[in-house]
């Protein structure tokens, strides 16, 4: 009746009650925190429960005579009278929780990064404008990636669309690019990898470039060396390869 969620929910009620109880605790209160209490602290309820035993233990042995059993509302009045006498300075028994943090926006990071890549990717998000992101493998660049941002973050997570990717496979990867054609056969067509592309450094004559088309892309913050526009050559932003985060001119 007083569950909001409760499909027999009665708000005249529920506005009626009062916030000591006549019937039954309402969702979220008095159970809720004993129940969280022994999850969270069992230790401390343990204590709790063997402090009223003995309590209980003192009152009969004091009071020898029979004494009338207390009311509901008596007992849950006692409860948070015991309750509260745990809680620390300054804090109550029941508070409402706390607002998250608002999102930032990007023109809101644009303004706090006025020159760098927060600005490079603001201005080909609002141009549309493609750019090049050079991805890095554990100690080289292997693959470029060439689309149109969509999406990006403070940590330089990039998803971009209408992708061109071409990847420089290392002489190990070449040998098991050759045992892994069969796994390459189901994947979708577009995301297998064909012998072509363009490198943007001169290669011998026995380093095999691969190029795909996909539609979308995700790139982690923690693998991109160079963000740039393909329109503005100018403008570049070199990451640093040892600590990702570092941002350098």
């Amino acid at each position: 009746m007083y569950d909001p969620f409760s499909p027999d929910f009665d708000p005249i009620a529920a506005l009626q009650r009062s916030p000591s109880g006549d019937e039954e605790d309402a969702p979220g209160s008095l159970d809720d925190f004993e129940k969280e209490l022994v999850r969270d602290l069992p230790e401390v309820a343990r204590i709790i429960c063997e402090l009223d035993e003995q309590e209980k233990q003192e009152k009969q042995e004091q009071q020898p005579v029979e004494v009338k059993e207390k009311s509901k509302k008596q007992q849950k009045r006692d409860r948070i009278a015991r309750l509260e006498g745990m809680m620390k300075p300054g804090r109550t028994l029941f508070e409402k929780p706390q607002a998250k943090g608002g999102t930032v926006d990007v023109d809101s990071l644009h303004s706090q990064w006025s020159i760098g890549p927060m600005s490079l990717l603001h201005r080909a998000l609002k141009e549309n404008t493609r750019v090049e992101v050079h991805i890095r493998a554990l100690n080289r660049v292997d693959r470029i990636a060439r689309g149109y941002p969509i999406a990006f973050d403070k940590h330089i997570n990039i998803v971009l669309r209408d992708v061109d990717e071409v990847a420089l496979p290392g002489r190990k990867e070449e040998r098991a690019f050759g045992r892994r054609q069969l796994q390459e056969r189901l994947l979708p067509i577009g995301m297998r990898w064909q012998p072509g592309g363009t490198w943007p450094r001169p290669l011998g004559a026995c380093r095999n470039v691969l190029r795909r088309h996909i539609p979308c892309s995700v790139i982690k913050g923690d693998t991109v060396v160079l963000v740039r526009c393909i329109t503005f050559r100018t403008s570049h932003i070199f990451i640093d390869e040892i600590e990702p985060g570092c941002l350098y001119r």
